[in-house]
């Protein structure tokens, strides 16, 4: 495996653009200073508890004495294991796929190509769900509507839109002369019907998929919001690969010879939407998070990749031999949860912005500062728990923290036990 020098490794050019912007002063000592502080003794404390769940779950039993009773968040600590890719049943996996006139090892090339083009589209539309419209912006006057969407339900639709050619009895899809599958033209998320998308199609597609809501409930919707942004990077990612990657999924994958690392600098290579860079506004600095780029690799690894070596649908490109090279996935929900934890403290300012519900400017420095806290956080809590549970069985990255905060952000956030998220109009995330 080739590995890439650190000036353009993306998850190092990552950590390091993070770390810089947390070594500006904070609003403790200037009030026009850095806006988002990470509190150390808070985030010990955290990580003591998610310690002593992994502990416990190890060894079958809890930890929290008898007479104490759990916090709400201490509740789901201690109920929520490093979750799954489709724990919640949410996603796409082939297992109804079948072709009567296909052998065994076409079948399984065709469920990995189609599961890894669910995954390649369902994270290059994952982004941004909160907006109401696209011209509506939080005031006072909107503030009480609320758009509903949620990824489990983007991610809901785009598996019943995969699974409707599933059970047919037509032959099985496309062999490159080198091996490699491309999916069927059948298939609604192939490539090849991918770049004849419009934004009217899609929603022809996906609106009667989503929730619905009360006739009666004029404050409520499950919306898809700027549809024509998503429809184009959609038809962005399908080009690239048709042009450069022989249409297949698979094939692009296969070239990152199971580096994560390497996968996401392709991702950023031949899909311009996936580059979640900027220039803070202050110091001129060149900032990288890669939200979607990473989330992407890591969607794959749960899907389709292994820890242990254990093959997938036939071949083992996805068992990444460095996910820990791979930071936090910087949105919203990891943030508002360890504001909510009081991990991270924001400037008064900032806060009240947040509070109110009123949308912050993307690129904006509290965004950056947001973004990188989480990062960081993340990783120093990664590395605290590591510590707290030596010798356990456990194998601990941020790419799994995440998924672990994220399940208990998303619960708390449904029970309404957090306070709002900030918000940002963005494609990133």
């Amino acid at each position: 495996m080739a590995i890439l020098d650190e000036s353009i490794s993306p998850s190092s050019n990552v950590r390091r653009t993070c770390y810089s912007l947390l070594d500006d002063p904070s609003f403790e000592d200037d009030d026009s200073g850095r806006s988002v502080v990470i509190r150390s003794s808070h985030l010990h404390e955290l990580g003591t508890k998610i310690a002593q769940s992994i502990r416990s779950q190890e060894e079958g039993a809890l930890l929290q004495e008898d007479d104490v009773q759990p916090t709400p968040v201490e509740s789901c600590i201690d109920n929520l294991n490093f979750a799954s890719w489709d724990e919640d049943n949410w996603h796409y996996t082939a297992a109804s796929y079948s072709r009567s006139e296909a052998v065994e090892e076409e079948i399984k090339a065709q469920r990995f190509e189609r599961i890894a083009m669910y995954v390649i589209v369902m994270d290059t539309i994952n982004f941004c769900f909160w907006p109401y419209s696209d011209i509506e912006e939080a005031t006072p006057s909107c503030s009480y509507k609320k758009n509903l969407l949620e990824y489990e339900h983007l991610a809901s639709a785009l598996k019943l839109l995969a699974e409707k050619d599933d059970p047919i009895s037509a032959g099985c899809g496309h062999h490159n002369s080198d091996g490699f599958t491309r999916a069927e033209d059948s298939y609604l998320l192939a490539p090849q019907n991918l770049v004849n998308l419009t934004a009217e199609s899609f929603l022809t597609m996906m609106v009667p998929l989503l929730p619905r809501t009360e006739e009666k409930d004029e404050e409520n919707i499950y919306s898809i919001s700027n549809v024509t942004e998503r429809v184009r990077l959609l038809q962005e990612m399908a080009q690239a690969l048709l042009t450069f990657h022989q249409g297949s999924a698979t094939y692009f994958i296969s070239q990152a010879n199971r580096s994560a690392d390497m996968l996401v600098h392709n991702i950023l290579q031949y899909f311009p939407g996936f580059r979640d860079a900027t220039v803070d506004p202050d110091k001129g600095r060149w900032v990288a998070f890669y939200k979607r780029a990473q989330i992407l690799v890591a969607d794959l690894w749960a899907a389709l990749g292994s820890e242990v070596g254990d093959t997938k649908h036939g071949t083992d490109v996805c068992n990444f031999i460095d996910m820990a090279k791979i930071t936090t996935f910087a949105d919203y929900r990891i943030p508002q949860l360890l504001r909510g934890l009081s991990v991270l403290e924001y400037s008064p300012s900032l806060s009240e912005t947040i509070d109110n519900g009123n949308e912050i400017k993307s690129s904006s420095m509290d965004e950056l500062y947001i973004r990188a806290a989480t990062v960081v956080a993340v990783d120093l809590l990664v590395e605290d728990v590591k510590e707290k549970v030596e010798g356990c069985k456990q194998n601990i990255n941020a790419v799994k923290m995440d998924w672990y905060l994220w399940n208990i952000g998303e619960k708390l956030d449904r029970e309404w036990r957090l306070a709002n998220h900030h918000r940002v109009r963005t494609i990133f995330y």
